[in-house]
């Protein structure tokens, strides 16, 4: 069988940024933890440049791809990545 590839709709897109954005803090987070418990270690740059590339992706791909799928506004809210999307977008007033 074959399945066509369809675009992300927003929702997806919004899964996708929280995900890369909150893995990445979670990811700095357990390296802090890590340091102040256990001590400097030798692989725990690895585990920042990790942490902060999954924060960077997560904040470039909302930039890019979290749009109205009908007039192409941003859904940034103010240029932060919202907790949920607005029922309308801003620029058309037309349903998510």
């Amino acid at each position: 069988m074959s399945r066509e590839k369809r675009p992300w709709d927003c929702h997806q897109t919004l899964k996708a940024v929280k995900g890369a954005f909150y893995g990445g803090m979670g990811a700095l987070a357990v390296n802090l933890l890590l340091l102040y418990i256990v001590g400097e270690q030798t692989w725990m740059p690895a585990l920042t440049v990790v942490g902060i590339g999954a924060v960077v992706a997560g904040i470039v791909l909302s930039y890019v791809r979290l749009r109205c799928p009908r007039c192409g506004t941003s859904l940034m809210l103010g240029g932060r990545i919202p907790s949920r999307l607005p029922d309308f977008c801003p620029g058309c007033g037309k349903p998510l």
